[in-house]
């Protein structure tokens, strides 16, 4: 595959999963007026992002294996068909538990994506090409999702919550639509294992008794838990209790995004620059910095939403770099069961994410402080997770 057409296939992969990628984002600056409208409290407002992980997490580990059988296609379409279902509904939805059933299935819908997704990549490229294509993709998906805030923010001010939904539910058309007639298999035949319950058992048993592939994905899950948690909590807080205006936070929001952005441009040159080893040292101590930044932030300025927010700049930043790095080793340490190995990448960074926005929305107490104190524990397992896996690497063979 040509340069060119390498990146006629990342634009086609993009418009197939984009509807999963702004489906939270574009919602996210509604979450007040929701609350009003359901006559929810702010927990409940956040479940409806916890239930969507949840969703992804339920159906992720199915969608790797029937793919390794069946070929990638067939569970996309799967996948996007139940996405659209539940788009359809939360749209319509006239209760808190419609819109959650709906949230549910966009999450059982959405996994697919995501899942599906990195084995596409992997599948379409050889291993070098397979990780500077991640890093493309990294890039333009976060790019696409900086301008979700600031639609969605626009929808709900000039039209109401719901022309969020059903932007998400056009969108899903889109990719439903794109997936069926434009996408072509990338899973020949002959690669495709038989659907064994022992042999997927085998295959989950290897996974999961593998240190190395777990010390990454946990390390993916704390960073992407705290992003998430940051993003979801702060839409009440700041709008609510600091009085923030309602078009103002998602250009922050959009900023949160906007630095993810420019450290997935900047993550080939630097790597190159300084090496691989390097630029992961470095990404950590932004992460690390940005932890810092934030927990004094909150003890000098807790109600100040631009400082707080500069905190996360840094850890989003330098979080880019460490996932960008270190996600393409996870998938190549079991490289004979891709597709599994990336619904659970995918399923843990998701119930991880679900668990922390969950732990934050328990202890929400109308100020920062639950919110940091979360962060940077984040913060403080990711360090040694990292330091472990880097020690290990040396002492055993790259594939296991």
């Amino acid at each position: 595959m040509d340069r060119k057409s390498e990146w006629k296939f990342l634009f086609l992969v993009v418009a197939i999963f984009i509807s999963a990628c702004v489906e939270t984002d574009i919602y996210l600056p509604a979450f007040p007026d929701m609350m009003q409208w359901f006559s929810a409290s702010e927990s409940e407002i956040q479940s409806l992002l916890t239930w969507n992980f949840y969703g992804i997490c339920l159906a992720g580990p199915l969608y790797g294996p029937l793919s390794d059988a069946f070929g990638r296609k067939k569970p996309l379409m799967t996948a996007l068909s139940i996405f659209l279902v539940g788009s359809i509904l939360t749209f319509f939805a006239d209760s808190f538990a419609a819109m959650l059933v709906g949230r549910v299935l966009q999450g059982i819908g959405s996994g697919g994506c995501f899942t599906l997704g990195t084995a596409i990549i992997f599948d379409a490229f050889q291993k070098e090409r397979a990780v500077i294509a991640t890093s493309h993709l990294n890039t333009i998906i976060p790019i696409l999702m900086s301008g979700a805030p600031i639609l969605g923010g626009y929808l709900n001010s000039a039209f109401g919550f719901r022309s969020n939904f059903l932007a998400v539910a056009l969108l899903v058309l889109l990719s439903w639509a794109i997936g069926l007639f434009c996408f072509k298999e990338t899973l020949p035949k002959e690669k495709r294992t038989k659907m064994e319950v022992g042999s997927l058992i085998r295959d989950f048993r290897q996974a999961f008794s593998n240190v190395a592939f777990w010390q990454i994905t946990l390390s993916i899950c704390l960073i992407f838990g705290a992003y998430i948690a940051f993003l979801s909590g702060t839409s009440v807080l700041f709008t609510v209790e600091f009085g923030l205006s309602k078009t103002v936070f998602p250009l922050l929001q959009t900023a949160t995004l906007g630095a993810w952005v420019v450290g997935g441009l900047l993550l080939k040159r630097v790597s190159s620059r300084w090496g691989a080893e390097n630029t992961k040292k470095a990404g950590l101590a932004l992460c690390m910095s940005g932890a810092v930044f934030l927990s004094v932030t909150s003890l000098l300025f807790p109600k100040d939403p631009y400082l707080l927010t500069g905190g996360m700049l840094l850890y989003a930043f330098g979080g880019n770099w460490v996932i960008g790095l270190y996600f393409p080793e996870g998938m190549e340490i079991l490289p004979h069961i891709k597709g599994v190995t990336a619904s659970l990448m995918t399923s843990a960074r998701l119930l991880s994410a679900a668990l922390i926005v969950g732990v934050a929305s328990f202890f929400y107490n109308s100020t920062i402080y639950p919110l940091s104190i979360i962060i940077v524990a984040t913060a403080v397992l990711l360090l040694p997770t990292l330091v472990l896996y880097e020690k290990g690497k040396e002492k055993r063979p790259y594939t296991e």
